[in-house]
């Protein structure tokens, strides 16, 4: 069986040990896979695809636009701060969305480059190839989203927490690097440190041999931090903090257990969000819920094999952290979140994508029928990518039908439509200019909020299809305006 020791694997006897651009544990099979998924990012479809409400929440401060749309309180301003540096100087939708896949091509490379060490260079390399084939990876990689983030966050910090507690690489590297991650996670985030984060905090108070001071203190310091922009951010703009965290309470959904396992199983195959009962259609490709349902076995598999070995060995100890994280993120968002969006469980997908790579490899390599295993291996992958692809292209499809905003707010311009204005949809509302409310919030409350007060506007109804316009309301005569 493949050794998945932290040193690596062990030669066999007789044999040269590798050398050249291509040997097992070389930095060329992560740079590889991370230029691939930038390939497949960089597609006319994918680049050509319009920016959705919650991107346009998320860019609205950093925006060259101005507009009077403004980000939900209870998310964190990460998604726009990686935009800004273009965002901030152009609205050109291809080189926004090729700027995104830069950055997320990078951020494979390093997140996976965090587990170099507890694993060959190939066997990451491998896992890279499953996680970015995925058709919620690419499609999330070129947005300007949380989650992806949150994913690379992860599965950085899984691996240099391993790094840190089992002394297998140097202090000045390692805790700077996991203050970083929990950084990013939490900047994407606040309930990331709850929802993403939770596993990796557990693990250094619980488990003795993990108890270290200066690793809970860089996690500590990576988490103040990317609160601190949150509580920055509800002086600027919320009224304070107590004010913020009320709002942020007020949003949907309510605080309570839901059973949404189902609902998210349903969308792993698109569409990307799905509100029940009313806001998804019929299971979409069952036929690719085979894929997933065999993406979950070699999962278990290269679990079960590091399970197997004598001993907590370090590729124990990173399997089951790995498990354990993917199960929880994968069981809150079935628990207390009503709907389905399978980006929310990419950092589960990232940490399973390490397990299915240990359990191709012992396929392959299992001396008895390694060559069954070969040919499993490769059905897997060739399916994968293929079927994954095929989802991207339906689904970028129907987000680019499904977004027509641009043409909706040029209606509105050319009905006279200007600021200052209200619109329902925050999405419009950025293209024209005006306001418009978060997910929650209420038109009245939006309006209680603004300079003129709740009865300083009036409503319209313009546009061809009609559309309800706010606008102030006109001062009376002899008044000055």
């Amino acid at each position: 069986m493949h050794n998945l020791k932290v040193s690596g694997p062990e030669a066999p006897s007789g044999r040269r040990p590798d050398s050249g651009l291509l040997r097992r544990d070389s930095i060329v099979w992560l740079a590889a896979v991370s230029i691939l998924f930038l390939a497949a990012e960089l597609t006319p479809q994918l680049l050509r695809m319009p920016l959705g409400t919650d991107e346009i929440t998320y860019i609205a401060r950093t925006s060259i636009r101005v507009s009077g749309v403004s980000l939900p309180p209870v998310h964190g301003q990460g998604a726009g701060l990686l935009a800004a540096p273009v965002t901030l100087l152009t609205e050109s939708l291809t080189t926004i969305r090729a700027w995104m896949s830069v950055l997320s091509a990078i951020g494979l490379f390093l997140a996976m480059l965090c587990w170099r060490g507890l694993r060959p260079g190939w066997v990451l390399g491998l896992a890279g190839l499953i996680f970015g084939s995925l058709a919620i990876s690419q499609n999330s990689g070129v947005q300007i989203y949380p989650d992806w983030w949150g994913a690379l966050g992860v599965l950085a910090l899984t691996g240099l927490l391993l790094h840190a507690v089992n002394g297998t690489m140097r202090d000045r590297v390692t805790l700077p690097l996991i203050a970083l991650a929990s950084l990013v996670i939490v900047l994407m985030r606040p309930q990331n440190i709850v929802f993403i984060m939770g596993p990796a905090i557990l693990a250094v108070i619980f488990v003795r041999d993990w108890r270290k001071p200066k690793v809970m203190v860089a996690m500590g310091i990576g988490i103040a931090a990317g609160l601190l922009e949150w509580v920055i951010g509800a002086y600027l703009w919320f009224g304070g903090l107590a004010s913020r965290i009320h709002l942020a309470g007020q949003e949907p959904p309510s605080f309570r257990p839901y059973l949404s396992l189902g609902t998210q199983l349903k969308v792993l195959n698109g569409p990307w969000y799905c509100t029940p009962p009313h806001g998804c259609s019929g299971w979409a490709s069952p036929g690719e819920s085979v894929w997933w349902a065999a993406f979950l076995a070699v999962s278990v598999l290269g679990l079960w094999l590091a399970w197997r070995t004598s001993g907590w060995t370090s590729a124990k100890a990173s399997a089951v952290l790995a498990a354990a994280t993917a199960a929880w993120v994968i069981a809150l968002y079935s628990f207390l979140v009503p709907f389905g969006a399978p980006r929310y469980l990419t950092p589960s997908f990232a940490l399973m994508s390490i397990l299915a790579a240990d359990g191709l490899v012992w396929l392959v390599t299992k001396a008895r029928w390694h060559r069954t295993g070969i040919v499993v291996a490769c059905l897997f992958l060739l399916a994968g990518i293929v079927s994954q692809r095929v989802v991207l292209q339906r689904d970028a499809l129907q987000q680019s039908q499904t977004r027509p905003y641009v043409a909706k707010a040029q209606q509105l311009r050319e009905a006279g439509v200007r600021p200052p204005c209200v619109i329902a949809s925050p999405s419009v509302a950025y293209y024209v200019g005006c306001m418009g409310p978060w997910t929650g919030e209420r038109i009245p409350e939006l309006l209680a909020r603004t300079p003129q007060g709740l009865n300083g506007w009036r409503k319209e109804v313009v546009g061809h299809p009609r559309t309800i316009v706010w606008v102030p309301v006109k001062p009376a005569p002899g008044k000055a305006g």
